[in-house]
């Protein structure tokens, strides 16, 4: 082989080498977008669910005072106590009415 033809093979096997490289470093950081990306979301999902659990004593507080839910009768044919969209009316009306006599 003359000179000129090796340098050239030697050139393209350089970059080659160098390309290889390369592509090996952008797959690895591929890799660990992807091992962020999905531990972001756990924490998400996992804040979520632990802010529901914290907040909790709160909603059923709210709840009691405002006799929301509370019961655990799975019976709703019970036409004693009103249902919970009826009791979700009637203290949106009691806001209301208490907010026109506030002013």
């Amino acid at each position: 082989m003359d000179n000129q033809l090796e340098q050239r093979l030697a050139n393209i096997e350089k970059l080659v080498s160098d390309n290889n490289r390369m592509l090996i470093k952008m797959r690895g950081a591929q890799k660990r977008a992807a091992y962020v990306r999905a531990l972001y979301w756990v924490v998400i999902i996992g804040l979520t669910i632990a802010s529901f659990y914290f907040i909790q004593p709160y909603i059923s507080q709210f709840g009691a005072a405002y006799g929301l839910g509370g019961g655990t009768s799975t019976n709703t044919s019970d036409t004693s106590s009103p249902s919970t969209t009826q009791t979700l009316l009637n203290l949106v009306k009691q806001y209301q009415a208490d907010q026109k006599t506030a002013q």
